[in-house]
């Protein structure tokens, strides 16, 4: 593509994920689904990978705009829904026979309930009327001689993200540091792809593969530090409540230690795989 055509096609490329976005969170606001919530939040995941590419290309021009500011609470919110779902689903998948999970269960309920009250009350601040400004914006800079230089910013953009993970490596990482990593390597990889899609190259897509294959081990370590926080934040409220029902204490202890050690052997098979990815890419030569 020209640097014309790979202007219309991000300008139309975000178009289309925020008419999408309006669109589900106007149907979030009428069924209060969490199906309809999750679309949406996979609208905005969308919309910030291309504010990031906005941003990296012409980062004068984009550091004032106003669009992570409108979309970012629904955003966060939506994310706070969607691990609740997440420890539905791992729950069921890690539930022995003789577990019982039942108030921890009733919690999570009331938990997604309220969240979800709260997302919809977002939803009804939300101003479209303030989506103008920014897409003014991202049309000029689709239509400037920046977007031309996508694939040497992109590689730029990678090597700082991973210099950043390099130093979070230098010492142990804890929970704390390697949920940093994670989020460096989503950043790189979400460019990476974004970019890849408009102006293929073999190191890109060497680099695509790599990020997709780590990151679903870097996703599932997230998960089950997801679902132990939950249950760490239940017993510190409910702890007296359950020591008149010692099998769910016992089942969730056990289910919260059966967490811990599955992502101990989880860090141990991603964290080379990270250090292989960051090495590759800080000793490439531009």
């Amino acid at each position: 593509m020209n640097r014309e055509e790979i202007g219309v096609f991000l300008f139309r490329f975000y178009r289309k994920r925020t008419t999408s976005f309006l669109a589900n969170i106007y149907k979030a606001s009428i069924t209060g689904e969490s199906k309809d919530i999750h679309r949406a939040r996979l609208d905005v995941k969308k919309i910030f990978a291309l504010y990031g590419l906005f941003e990296m290309v012409a980062p004068s021009a984009f550091k004032h705009q106003g669009g992570y500011k409108l979309f970012r609470p629904l955003y966060r919110q939506a994310g706070k829904i969607r691990e609740i779902q997440v420890n539905y689903l791992l729950l069921n998948a890690q539930q022995p026979p003789d577990a019982d999970y039942t108030s921890f269960v009733l919690w999570l309920r009331d938990e997604e309930r309220r969240a979800i009250y709260k997302y919809l009350q977002l939803v009804k601040k939300f101003r479209e009327s303030e989506l103008t400004d920014t897409e003014k914006l991202i049309q000029k800079i689709c239509h400037s001689s920046s977007i031309f230089k996508l694939r040497s910013k992109t590689e730029a953009y990678i090597k700082s993200k991973a210099a950043i993970v390099k130093d979070l490596q230098l010492s142990e990482p804890g929970d704390k540091e390697i949920h940093k990593i994670r989020q460096q390597l989503k950043s790189m990889s979400t460019i990476a792809t974004l970019v890849y899609s408009i102006k293929p190259g073999k190191h890109l897509d060497l680099l695509v593969t790599s990020f997709n294959k780590t990151e679903m081990m870097i996703g599932d370590w997230h998960d089950r530090v997801v679902l132990k926080e939950a249950i760490e934040r239940f017993l510190s409220g409910n702890t007296l409540d359950l020591t008149e029902s010692s099998a769910e204490l016992n089942s969730l202890n056990l289910l919260k230690q059966g967490l811990i050690d599955y992502n101990l052997n989880l860090v141990q098979h991603f964290m080379p795989e990270v250090n292989g990815i960051v090495e590759a890419i800080l000793t490439k030569e531009s």
